[in-house]
């Protein structure tokens, strides 16, 4: 019995070791806006809407109509689209 308590000592001990290297913490995926700014003049759509989540990076996609209000929370996952009376894609950006 003592020896399962030893090996499952060293196994948890050698689970917490460092290699030295940083590693870095894991957080919320960032966007990138500036992978998207051909989009810039399209009709948005739900589809449309999806790559420009997949392509940015973006963890959500928020599209703000004119004249729409929208909270002012900064969210560096998030791709906000502004879109002009038209329905087309006026601006993309990270907030």
């Amino acid at each position: 019995m003592r020896a399962i308590g030893m090996i499952a000592t060293a196994l948890l001990v050698a689970g917490c070791m460092n290699d030295g290297r940083p590693h870095p913490m894991p957080g919320p995926r960032l966007c990138n806006a500036n992978a998207v700014q051909r989009f810039i003049g399209a009709p948005m759509s739900p589809g449309l809407q999806s790559r420009l989540r997949a392509r940015s990076g973006a963890s959500s996609v928020r599209v703000v109509r004119p004249g729409e209000a929208m909270t002012m929370d900064f969210r560096r996952d998030r791709l906000t689209v502004d879109l002009n009376d038209r329905g087309r894609i006026n601006g993309l950006r990270c907030v």
